[in-house]
């Protein structure tokens, strides 16, 4: 019997040696996590083998830390133009573009963008895509002059807000998600251990915030109270970058109660396929996503009388019981096809220009405007910011730049390091149940709170100045 019972507890145990090899022998932090994603992924029942891991984990992102410190020592700035004094960067997470009003959702989730888009002074984005949808995989991505593609790692590279401190900027960084913190998960410690690194931390950053906030609009709190000591000076050189948390799940969490103007009985002629509870769920997400245009809006709103330029873009998308799909976030383990790539990948993306700004700076105006159809993907974002700073450095690659004649458009989009988005197929239909409206109007009644009757709390606000007609595109 006891032999039985040994034989029968090796073979139901052999799968998880496997995976706890497989997870002890990843060449980096990252891998890690990707391996976690996974639905049998290993599980460290004992104290030593958790102990093992969590050494293992810190000496995998050491290693990187060190590649990045060494890239960051390397990098020489010649000069800077100072093109733009104050660029803003909107990090938004887990946004999915078919959620978005501006993107032609049903629904008004997105109304103060699409005022804002309408004065011409916001430029929206229709071909964009994130290279991961794991939250640390964009951060890497996205922040260092690396691109998909190119030689080495992201830790190679130096990453762009170390050029922009060297370049005189001052450097902030406000995020509602990465600080040090104890017991903290796998995944945010991959996503935030090299920004959180005192050396690099240093090396990257004038001003960070130390706390975290139930609502973003506690970053605007922050940013608030550096300008008044000081510490932000909005007439000098200022790259200013909000991490938000978005529309992370869960849902239900991200927008205050007395904001939330969706309920499920928005979706019960639309979406008749799921219950009533997925209802309230996908009512939770729209929410979370009325509330991010408030938050978005009011980031503009404290810039929009500067020459700055603000640019909105979330880590990857979300998927909220999509139609013919029965789940929330985000599949991890799953191959890449053509609706995982749509509702995961694609991202809304937009640049906003002050009217000073657009006024001062009609050839950069005119370059947004012209690039707003093209191919994008996010990992080439630095190359963009840096031109728009006026940096001149040997990371820099026009190539790589959106707003550059020389921009290559038809560079390989390549998700996840392994499926090409433009060659994945694409269904010669729409997708049912979510009418499309490029326009991002809609026929909709204004959103009304639970009583009936239309909520003046959630009408789009008109505190921003009335640009002049030589900036609208209607």
């Amino acid at each position: 019997m006891v032999a039985v019972l040994l034989a029968l507890s090796i073979h139901a145990s052999r799968h998880n040696m496997k995976e706890t090899v497989r997870l002890m022998t990843a060449d980096t932090i990252g891998t890690v996590e990707h391996l976690l994603t996974e639905k049998d992924h290993a599980v460290l029942y004992l104290p030593i083998y958790r102990l093992a891991f969590s050494l293992y984990s810190n000496s995998l992102a050491n290693k990187q830390i060190t590649r990045c410190i060494a890239a960051a020592k390397s990098a020489v700035v010649d000069s800077c133009s100072y093109r733009s004094p104050q660029i803003v960067l909107i990090i938004g997470e887990s946004f999915g573009k078919h959620h978005s009003q501006q993107y032609g959702y049903r629904l008004k989730t997105t109304p103060r963008q699409v005022k804002r888009e309408a004065s011409g002074l916001l430029t929206k984005f229709s071909d964009v895509v994130s290279c991961w949808n794991l939250t640390s995989f964009v951060f890497k991505n996205f922040l260092s002059m690396h691109v998909v593609g190119q030689r080495g790692e992201w830790c190679d590279y130096p990453l762009f807000p170390d050029l922009f401190r060297k370049a005189g900027y001052h450097v902030s960084f406000l995020t509602n998600q990465f600080l040090p913190k104890p017991k903290e998960a796998v995944y945010d410690f991959s996503g935030g251990f090299f920004l959180n690194n005192p050396t690099l931390s240093e090396m990257l950053f004038d001003t960070r915030n130390d706390r975290t906030h139930q609502f973003d609009e506690g970053l605007l709190e922050d940013y608030d109270h550096f300008v008044k000591t000081g510490e932000i000076k909005p007439e000098k050189h200022n790259l200013v970058m909000f991490h938000l948390i978005g529309q992370h799940v869960s849902y239900r969490t991200r927008c205050p109660r007395e904001q939330r103007v969706f309920t499920a009985d928005d979706y019960k002629e639309a979406r008749p396929d799921i219950s009533i509870r997925k209802r309230e769920m996908v009512a939770d997400y729209d929410n979370a996503v009325y509330y991010n245009d408030s938050i978005v809006d009011a980031i503009i709103r404290k810039f929009e009388n500067d020459e700055a330029i603000i640019i909105y873009m979330p880590d990857h998308g979300e998927e909220c019981y999509e139609p013919g799909r029965n789940f929330i976030c985000r599949n991890h383990s799953a191959d890449i096809d053509e609706l995982l790539a749509k509702y995961e990948f694609e991202v809304p993306f937009w640049i906003y220009c002050s009217h000073r700004y657009a006024t001062k700076h009609p050839r950069v105006f005119k370059a947004i405007k012209d690039a707003k159809d093209k191919r994008f993907m996010t990992d080439a974002l630095p190359h963009m910011l840096v031109w728009l700073a006026g940096i001149s450095t040997g990371q820099y690659r026009a190539e790589y730049n959106l707003l550059s004649p020389d921009y290559d458009e038809m560079r390989p989009r390549i998700l996840k390091n392994t499926t090409d988005y433009d060659k994945i197929k694409r269904q010669p239909k729409p997708i049912p149940n979510y009418p499309t409206n490029p326009t991002g109007q809609t026929n909709q009644t204004s959103p009304r709170n639970q009583t009936g009757r239309a909520s003046q709390a959630y009408l789009p606000h008109s505190h921003h100045s009335q640009p002049s007609k030589l900036w609208n595109t209607k």
